[in-house]
């Protein structure tokens, strides 16, 4: 018998059981691949209740959108722009199932949780931190931390495939001058409350806020003097990771101009250089273990936006890497569009046109959002709410 229509016949008598069992150890990019085999897989993997244990893919990026209520007042929701043609795991992107909010605003989006900034209906003066599952409709309000200090960050980490629990890292400022890095809170849904870490880093130590990457269960953030802090869950592990020369490119203004991001469970720096010729250098730290950045792509601004004299985070950002492929996303002022970049066969892709005008503001956060189809354990406990009477929905 042929070896192909051996192998077919054989795959013909699993049961819908096992091959969803099979598929749920399979990385997401092949589940993608695997949607094409049949109807019938299509259906198998594409299940609701099914989702729940087969990996998921980026399927798009949260956003706050602002607008005005019937009483002229700004108020902010997240919004949503979808990079699949597929069945968006959530039922509302305004996450309006939160109820007794005003205002919604997403921070952060890691692995199907999203944290954001709420304020209340009443008092108006109030504020919560939240943890929220868009998927399950749940969420979880962090208890204060107690601390007085200002925070010059937070950062949400969950890995399902390390530990079922989430955390939140609280980066407090030790200088209100020069916002040096003092120490650090961190929370953990498993015990429902914060605990105060002092900074193993050392002194004079400033982040750049553009997110924070967790890999290998620890926090890696960049700093304006060109290293990776990293640091795990329990603050008990506390490293630095140094950058090489040519990596070490920066505005006298603005910092480092740099993006750090990982995929396919490895450490991506991104560089932006301008000049004659703008262009990206991507670094892969291919080995975590012997700290050894490799130079893998040079990426022509020209080739992905047409323009030439194109400024990073004036004109253009880079919002994000597919995390199980070697693809970055843009968004791109001019035309207000969002942009995907292959970096290994150099295809430049519009995914589409952007709701939010860029014109005369600071881009946006655009957070990569992975569904995450069933919710972590959690000591507060999650809350859910489907009375949506209570909170002032836009006109």
């Amino acid at each position: 018998m042929d070896p192909s229509k051996k192998s077919a016949s054989a795959a013909a008598n699993l049961t819908d059981d096992l091959i969803v069992e099979i598929l749920s150890r399979l990385p997401a990019k092949s589940i993608c691949r695997f949607k094409c085999v049949s109807w019938h897989w299509y259906g198998l993997i594409t299940n609701p209740e099914h989702r729940k244990k087969i990996p998921q893919t980026l399927s798009g990026f949260f956003y706050p959108s602002c607008s005005l209520n019937h009483e002229n007042d700004i108020v902010i929701f997240p919004d949503f722009v979808d990079i699949v043609e597929d069945e968006e795991p959530f039922s509302d992107p305004s996450l309006i199932f939160m109820a007794n909010y005003r205002l919604i605003v997403p921070k952060i989006c890691y692995n199907g949780l999203i944290f954001c900034f709420c304020k209340k209906t009443s008092p108006r003066d109030e504020r919560d931190l939240v943890v929220c599952n868009p998927a399950t409709e749940k969420w979880v309000v962090l208890p204060n931390s107690g601390d007085e200090s200002i925070a010059l960050g937070y950062y949400l980490v969950f890995d399902p495939t390390i530990s079922p629990y989430f955390y939140v890292f609280q980066i407090t400022d030790a200088d209100e001058d020069y916002g040096y890095i003092g120490h650090v809170n961190i929370y953990s849904s498993k015990t429902g409350t914060w605990s105060r870490k002092e900074n193993g880093w050392g002194d004079e130590l400033q982040i750049v806020d553009r997110g924070g990457v967790f890999l290998n269960g620890m926090l890696h953030l960049l700093t304006y003097d060109f290293k990776i802090l990293a640091v795990d869950t329990q603050g008990k592990t506390w490293s630095t990771i140094p950058l090489l020369e040519p990596m070490t490119i920066s505005c006298f203004w603005k910092g480092p101009e740099a993006f750090i991001g990982q995929s396919q469970g490895r450490l991506y720096y991104i560089n932006m250089r301008a000049g004659g010729t703008p262009k990206l250098s991507v670094w892969i730290l291919e080995d975590y273990a012997s700290r050894e950045w490799k130079f893998k792509y040079s990426i022509s601004i020209s080739q992905i936006f047409g323009e030439k004299d194109l400024m990073f985070e004036r004109d253009y950002a880079l919002i994000a890497i597919h995390p199980e492929c070697n693809m970055v996303f843009f968004v791109c002022r001019c035309e207000d569009k969002l942009i995907s970049y292959d970096m290994d066969c150099g295809k430049v892709c519009v995914i589409c046109s952007l709701k939010e005008h860029l014109c005369d503001r600071p881009f946006l956060p655009y957070l990569p959002y992975v569904p995450y189809l069933s919710d972590p354990p959690s000591a507060q406990g999650w809350k859910r709410n489907l009375q949506r009477e209570g909170r002032e929905l836009l006109p």
